[in-house]
Order: structure tokens, then sequence, then C-alpha cells
């Protein structure tokens, strides 16, 4: 399990990630937040998350995936790419990133990066359990960013965004096209070497085509569940405010 604590007015709001077994720990002056836990508990909903198995051989894992995937892969080795990864990155690059992915979200028209979700990734960062990946030309251009949270079996991937809102560069335009994929499949091929048996794209969105992309890269729908814990009034109060008022204080 990864877990991480801050200080939000009058209460201790903790962040749990990937729990594979569920402790209660109700306290007056807590509210715990559950994201993408392997096992269930009362309070938690089911949600449907997209895993693929990282143990299967290479040929398997292509062979999953549709036939214009693999066509694309091929594709893309003829690019100028550059894979970056990074397992502890700095203030610098995780703040370039966060231009990158709020210039993104511009044409997705879905929530940015904002001061407290950047703090959140660099808390996560210092406790070593992120890894950020920056698909880049020859020439240094960044073209598409995937960042991860990880445990010991499985990588989860928190965030990703492309060069996609870029429209006056005809000469990035088939660069593009390809990078999402390249950077997808570079980074599952990372991981299975070494040693990781799950990779979680994350879960079902109210856009089919990113669901569609999902299963045509071979991913199977799993059970994962989210929820939230306190016996705080406060708490409470937040709780409702994020589900009622869809300020998402706390995603």
């Amino acid at each position: 399990m990864i877990s991480i604590q801050r200080r939000f007015l009058f209460i201790d709001l903790i962040d749990n990630f990937l729990e594979d077994e569920f402790k209660p720990k109700l306290t007056k002056k807590k509210l715990i937040i559950h994201h993408y836990s392997k096992v269930p508990a009362e309070n938690f909903f089911k949600e449907i998350t997209y895993q693929l198995c990282l143990e299967r051989d290479e040929s398997e894992i292509l062979e999953s995936m549709t036939k214009m995937n693999r066509y694309m892969l091929r594709r893309a080795k003829k690019e100028p790419y550059e894979v970056v990864v990074k397992d502890h990155p700095t203030d610098e690059e995780l703040n370039e990133f966060q231009k990158f992915y709020n210039q993104f979200v511009k044409i997705k028209q879905t929530r940015n990066i904002n001061r407290y979700r950047l703090n959140r990734l660099k808390r996560l960062r210092d406790q070593g359990v992120v890894v950020f990946t920056k698909l880049q030309n020859t020439n240094g251009e960044a073209l598409c960013y995937r960042i991860y949270i990880k445990d010991k079996e499985m990588v989860l991937n928190f965030y990703t965004c492309t060069a996609a809102w870029i429209r006056n560069r005809p000469d990035l335009k088939q660069q593009i096209r390809f990078a999402n994929r390249y950077l997808l499949w570079e980074n599952m091929m990372l991981f299975k070497k070494r040693g990781y048996k799950i990779y979680d794209y994350g879960g079902i969105t109210d856009i089919e085509e990113i669901n569609k992309f999902k299963e045509d890269f071979g991913f199977k729908g799993v059970e994962a569940y989210h929820g939230f814990e306190t016996d705080s009034i406060f708490g409470k109060i937040l709780v409702r405010l994020h589900w009622r008022k869809k300020i998402y204080l706390f995603s």
C-alpha cells in the first residue's frame, strides 16, 4: 500500500493507493481516501479498471492487441523518438509535465493538474513510488508523457498526455500521431523487464474512444475499489461536497 498525508483546514487527509488489505483506521480528526484498492470494503464503491498481465511473453501481449495497433507500433519505430525514464523526477521536471498536461486538457475538457494535485504527485515522488516517462524527438521536443505510481507488483498509469494540442506544426503531425502508442508499449516492456506483474491503465471513462483504445491494446476490465473513511463531522461534510457539488477535492 502507498499512503501520503496532508493537513486540510481542521482535518488530516490521508490518501491510500493500491491497498491489498483493508484495516479500518477511523478517528475524529482523519479522512482517509482510498484509491484503486485491490480489496472491497463496506463503504467502498466498485469500478471497472483496465489491466494487462505483464507476465505473459512479449509475443502474446502483441497478439492480444489489434492488427492496427501492431502496424502503428512498427511504423512508430521509424520516427525520431527518444524515451526518457526518471524514477525520481525533479520538481522542475514535474512542473514541466504540469504545464504540458494543462495544455492537453484544454482540448480534452477534463480536470487540469492544479497546485494540490501537483503537490500530491511530489509527495508520492518523495516516497519513491513515482515513475516519470517522456517521449521526445531528437530535437528534445516533448510529444507525450506518462506518469505512474507503483507498488511491488503493479504499476498504475496515473497521468497520460500527448502533444495533440499542437496544431501549427505540420512537421510534428506524424510524430504526434504515433507517440502515445509508442510510449505505452515501451513502458509496458520496461515494467515487464523490471518484474512487475500487472499494468493498470485506469478505469472506464465516459469517453468511449478512450475505453476502446485500452481494449484495442489488449487491456481487460477487472474490479477495483474506491471510497472514503471518516468519523469526523467535518470529514463527512467534505465527502458530501465532493460527491454532490462535483468539487473533486480528493482526486
